[in-house]
């Protein structure tokens, strides 16, 4: 036998005891161990934030007690609020919002009692004292403001004209937050605790501050009540 002969006969016979070689995965095994890890953490962040989502609203959300400061404003000076509601025919008190006793002007409101009814508006407060408002009227009941009704108009406030707004204010004390809506009164959103309200009827270009109830709203806030 030649020797190229005898090279082929090697190589065939190597061929035949040499164990297939399988197809390997380009990176071998640490793609789908990052993937696997990946996938775990995911799964474990989203129970973690379900439950903590759960518990504050229990615990933070359902409970809670909010309180905000409300006065009305005609002309060019405060008009004088009971601290107890004002039934009348016309009254549909709120389940979720009540007044503080003994402190005028501050209102206690349960967000998410409101909330769940749609009704965390002005209307849960405007209720609580009998006073309607539309876009151009404000019409206080006879316990308030002897029962006037007013007219948006040149002559009203002695001549000086009036207008119909309403300012709020998110924090109490010196805050630029101050926003105000000339429409859809009794729908301005109640947003947060210490929340401000200013129900204005003046000339235009009136600047008001927040109503004095604010400092009692802080109060309690600050004591935790």
């Amino acid at each position: 036998m030649t020797s190229s002969a005898k090279k082929i006969a090697r190589l065939a016979e190597k061929s035949k005891t040499r164990s297939p070689r399988g197809i390997r995965l380009r990176g071998g095994s640490l793609f789908p161990t990052v993937i696997i890890v990946v996938l775990a953490l995911g799964a474990a962040l989203i129970a973690y934030s379900r439950q903590t989502l759960e518990d504050r609203t229990a615990a933070d959300i359902t409970n809670a007690t909010y309180y905000l400061s409300f006065g009305v404003y005609v002309c060019d000076q405060w008009v004088a609020l009971p601290d107890t509601p004002v039934i009348t025919d016309l009254a549909e008190l709120r389940e979720g919002a009540k007044l503080v006793p003994a402190t005028p002007g501050v209102v206690e409101w349960q967000p998410q009692v409101l909330s769940g009814q749609r009704r965390a508006k002005l209307s849960a407060v405007l209720d609580l004292y009998s006073i309607k408002v539309s876009n151009t009227e404000l019409e206080f009941p006879d316990a308030i403001n002897g029962g006037a009704t007013l007219t948006e108009g040149s002559d009203a406030c002695d001549g000086k004209g009036g207008s119909l707004f309403v300012a709020t204010w998110d924090n109490y004390g010196t805050d630029p937050s101050q926003k105000t809506s000339i429409a859809e009164l009794d729908s301005v959103r109640l947003a947060n605790n210490g929340l401000a309200v200013a129900l204005v009827f003046a000339p235009d270009g009136t600047e008001v501050e927040q109503p004095a109830a604010s400092n009692d709203v802080d109060v309690l806030i600050e004591s935790g009540q």
